[in-house]
């Protein structure tokens, strides 16, 4: 497996929890907690747990609109006077 090191900056309750998890054995190292957290955030964003309908669907018009091109940047949308 090809990795990635990459620099996260935690609050430091944060990250003295995820170092409790590691002492207490559930996990072998830090990567792993970091590695498992964000496996569980893209499985439930994935699924579209924890989203509202209204998140939902804002989400897929958003991809729509990307898939299509019409999606404006912010720079674009202050052009036209838009604000996000």
């Amino acid at each position: 497996m090809d990795a990635v090191r990459i620099n996260v900056l935690l609050p430091p309750k944060l990250l003295a929890d995820g170092q409790n998890l590691v002492k207490k054995g559930y996990f072998s190292n830090f990567s792993e907690v970091i590695r498992e957290g964000l496996r569980k955030e893209v499985l439930t964003y994935k699924l579209g747990l924890g989203l509202s309908e209204n998140d939902v669907r804002l989400a897929e018009l958003i991809r729509m609109a990307d898939s299509e091109g019409t999606l404006l940047s912010e720079k674009d949308m202050e052009k036209h006077g838009l604000k996000v």
